[in-house]
């Protein structure tokens, strides 16, 4: 009897010990991202560009040359040039923005569209989200890096019902939208 408790002891150790083990790996896998070399923004830096595909749900798609330029401002690890151009030539419209750390520890950044519009993005899962309304629309932007592409995404929606509007059953408050238009983008970083 005393020879099958101790071989059990042993069996329990052996299973703690293989578990502690598996736990330190998976510990160091989850923070290997924020070293890897799809860190953000430092690993963004430099100019992205391709074609930026409009797609209203009705009326034509439209494609457009856009382009993304990420650059530190003056060594200052919290700002960053974030200038977004669309189309070429005498129809170019330039944005000059900036992308500004809130707080890195919880990835919180802003991007300042220098006009007084502040716009709160998020760094999560190697994509940086943001959300923001302009009068009765609400846009969600989205940009992913994977190797040497950067996916861009914007999809538009506008409000279709009141937002004092409520589920009867339920006396919820709900908004719902009707998608508007998807652009999006693969930018390739220019050598």
């Amino acid at each position: 009897m005393k020879r099958l408790i101790i071989i059990m002891l042993k069996r329990n150790l052996l299973v703690v010990t293989f578990m502690s083990f598996l736990i330190l790996i998976s510990m160091t896998i989850v923070q290997t991202p924020a070293s890897s070399s799809n860190s953000f923004p430092q690993n963004w830096q430099g100019t992205w560009s391709g074609t930026m595909f409009n797609s209203p749900v009705q009326g034509r798609s439209q494609t457009v040359p856009m382009t993304l330029r990420i650059q530190p401002i003056s060594n200052n690890p919290m700002r960053y040039s974030w200038q977004i151009t669309y189309g070429t030539g005498a129809k170019k419209l330039v944005r000059n923005y900036e992308l500004v750390a809130k707080d890195q520890g919880a990835s919180h950044f802003v991007i300042d569209e220098k006009d007084g519009t502040l716009i709160d993005a998020w760094w999560v899962g190697d994509r940086l989200y943001s959300q923001f309304r302009v009068k009765n629309r609400l846009l969600n932007t989205q940009y992913e890096r994977q190797s040497n592409r950067l996916h861009y995404e914007l999809v538009t929606y506008q409000s279709v019902s009141s937002a004092q509007g409520e589920n009867e059953q339920q006396k919820v408050p709900f908004e719902s939208y009707q998608l508007q238009v998807v652009q999006s983008a693969e930018l390739s970083l220019a050598k």
